[in-house]
């Protein structure tokens, strides 16, 4: 699963905090504030499993692309603090309509890696990766708007190399020290901006 993906960046670059006062949010107070229930469209339903395992250590070829790649490894340059995600379900359905993952930084950490995304989806075209688990991706990054949701935001597709009619859809909204990176099938229906403001708006009243 991609934590992150395409970009174009938008927003005001405003100075970062990690809620509680300059603490990281920790994984409860994510918990807490990641969407559930019915949400423009979209049936949100937080989940308890593990988003990755050990053997998920991805390794880009170009390493001009690797906070690209860290966005779906174990062992990104930036480590969270606290974690928690939701499954997002287009429809009445719940499931398989994309996700959303929250992740806090220690002071300056959410900063940083937004600002080296932004770097590598500007220089990064051909983008291939391969993970301990077995598997190799590649595919072509293209930026997308993202409306300047959040204190930043970045949007970006991925296409796949071994099928031009498939890929992924990704937006990285931060919001002081935490980032929400929504993800979906390029072919699936698109996560509405309204929803990701209220996922916003939810982690600005955790740090209070």
């Amino acid at each position: 699963m991609f934590l992150a993906l395409s970009s174009a960046a938008v927003g005001c670059a405003g100075g970062e905090t990690g809620g509680n006062g300059g603490t990281p949010l920790t994984s409860a107070e994510l918990s807490d504030a990641v969407l559930s229930g019915k949400h423009s469209g979209f049936e949100a339903l937080p989940q308890n499993g593990p988003l990755l395992e050990d053997v998920d250590v991805v390794t880009a070829a170009d390493p001009v692309c690797q906070p690209v790649a860290d966005l779906r490894s174990v062992t990104p340059k930036h480590e969270a603090t606290g974690t928690a995600w939701a499954s997002l379900g287009a429809g009445d359905g719940a499931g398989g309509g994309g996700s959303v993952v929250l992740t806090s930084y220690p002071e300056g950490g959410a900063k940083a890696w937004m600002s080296e995304l932004r770097a590598a989806v500007s220089t990064c075209r051909d983008f291939v990766a391969s993970s301990e688990r077995g598997w190799k991706d590649r595919g072509t990054l293209k930026v997308s708007p993202t409306d300047g949701i959040g204190d930043e935001s970045l949007g970006f597709s991925t296409v796949s190399a071994e099928d031009p009619g498939k890929g992924q859809a990704m937006t990285i909204v931060r919001t002081d020290g935490s980032l929400a990176v929504y993800l979906t099938s390029s072919e699936g229906e698109p996560i509405p901006a309204a929803l990701m403001k209220t996922q916003h708006e939810r982690l600005r009243e955790a740090r209070k």
